[in-house]
């Protein structure tokens, strides 16, 4: 019994950061379909998905700095596909356009420098924890980020595309993608 007012007092506080999390679901519109919170683009020759989704694994603030989506492009050609960064782009409620960032701006931003393997040797053991945990965050970043780059025949690609973070106060944003625009608008 000792344990409930501190499972309620967990409770309330998951609550609270829940609450304070800004989520922008995708708007069906000519062109534009929804499922599972992804606005999704099929054409002929690809299918473009796009989610706002949480980053949920370290670095943890990671959402204090950017917006992220989730996006999956796939290539249904017989031929490579170069997806670079800027046929994607960000803008908010007013028109402001934001470019994607590189997964190098966020590692420099968000790993410390010294988190290198030539580095390893020379921490202290009281603190190879906080070194594992960081290198977990650098492959965490490369491995769910999205590549730019080509894709293969009857490939797909997938992963996080970071962008400058939106003001709390914008409502509704919109995902451009080879000048066709994807529109959210921000959960209640």
């Amino acid at each position: 019994m000792k344990s409930l007012p501190k499972i309620i007092c967990l409770l309330f506080v998951l609550g609270m950061l829940s609450s304070c999390a800004i989520k922008y679901l995708p708007v069906s519109a000519e062109g534009v379909t929804i499922a599972d919170d992804y606005g999704i683009i099929d054409r002929k020759d690809f299918v473009f998905a796009v989610a706002n989704k949480y980053w949920v694994k370290e670095p943890q603030n990671l959402t204090d700095f950017f917006t992220t989506f989730y996006i999956s492009y796939k290539n249904k050609t017989e031929k490579k596909i170069a997806i670079k960064p800027n046929d994607i782009g960000l803008l908010d409620s007013s028109g402001n356009q934001f470019d994607a960032v590189s997964i190098d701006y966020v590692l420099d931003l968000l790993v410390p420098k010294e988190i290198t393997f030539e580095n390893s040797f020379d921490i202290p053991e009281n603190q190879r924890q906080i070194w594992e945990d960081w290198r977990d965050a650098k492959n965490h970043l490369m491995a769910d980020s999205f590549h730019f780059g080509s894709i293969l025949p009857g490939a797909k690609k997938s992963g996080f595309v970071f962008f400058p973070k939106l003001r709390s106060e914008n409502r509704t944003c919109k995902i451009i993608f080879q000048e066709t625009g994807i529109e959210f608008v921000r959960e209640k």
